[in-house]
């Protein structure tokens, strides 16, 4: 049977130091469960489960807290929820969510700022800020000041591997939101990033929302539409088995342990 460290080890956790299960295995930053946001019940973890879930596909994470000096603690908290949330929606479709590492840019040196205001701005900071490993770039923000009105972005549906390319990662949210909101953000622009385009029109309004309240509630529908036809931004984050399919076989996504 292998051991917990030997699970550290396979995805890619540097074990010469002392290891911490909630920091180094389930990547949260703050080392403790995050407050539960989308129920009254208590946030719990199970290291079985997510040991379960490394046995099988499962994607690496480069958090980046974009302007970090400026993050309260509740938003940081939040991006630690988003972690939590995310990981049990792809889970559902037996896709795990691996080592997690994070990385600070303070508002000083930040280049776009941390208030990103185009599609432009996002994407000069994606290849500004390029991590070089196997995960995925998840760039975190204070603030995105578009007149658009976008919370999050991928530059692509289905993104490259080669970090080599243009734009290699994604805009996973702004932070100055309530902590389901940045949670979903976050996990529908992994999916868009693995593969997953929206699952109805895009348009400015809701007259391209899904038509039935299942459609609505699946993590793919735009967050207008989760609100105004589905069950909302903490209910609305179910995949199909063929969007499980997708999302596994997209380049970035690891063998099991």
């Amino acid at each position: 049977m292998q051991s917990v460290k030997q699970f550290a080890e396979c995805i890619g956790v540097d074990t010469s130091v002392t290891l911490s299960v909630l920091f180094h295995l389930f990547g949260f930053v703050r080392a403790r469960v995050p407050e539960e946001s989308c129920s009254t019940e208590t946030a719990q973890v199970s290291l079985l489960e997510h040991i379960e879930s490394l046995k099988g596909k499962h994607i690496h994470l480069n958090i980046i807290r974009v302007g970090i000096d400026l993050f309260t603690s509740d938003e940081i908290e939040g991006i630690d929820f988003g972690l939590y949330h995310a990981r049990r929606i792809f889970r559902a479709v037996n896709l795990g969510i691996g080592r997690v590492q994070h990385y600070n840019v303070a508002s000083s040196t930040a280049d776009p700022d941390e208030d990103l205001g185009s599609f432009a701005e996002a994407k000069d900071l994606i290849n500004k800020y390029t991590i070089w490993n196997n995960g995925l770039d998840v760039f975190m923000v204070e603030n995105i000041s578009d007149p658009e009105g976008w919370v999050g972005w991928s530059p692509y549906i289905g993104g490259p591997v080669d970090k080599t390319e243009d734009a290699t990662g994604i805009i996973g949210g702004r932070v100055n939101r309530r902590a389901e909101e940045v949670a979903r953000t976050l996990a529908h622009e992994i999916g868009h990033y693995l593969g997953l385009p929206h699952n109805h029109g895009d348009c400015d309004d809701t007259s391209c929302c899904p038509n039935t309240i299942t459609a609505c509630n699946n993590l793919m529908a735009q967050t207008k539409c989760a609100n105004f036809c589905g069950d909302g931004v903490c209910q609305a984050v179910n995949l199909t088995n063929s969007q499980g399919s997708d999302v596994r076989s997209h380049g970035l996504v690891q063998d099991g342990c």
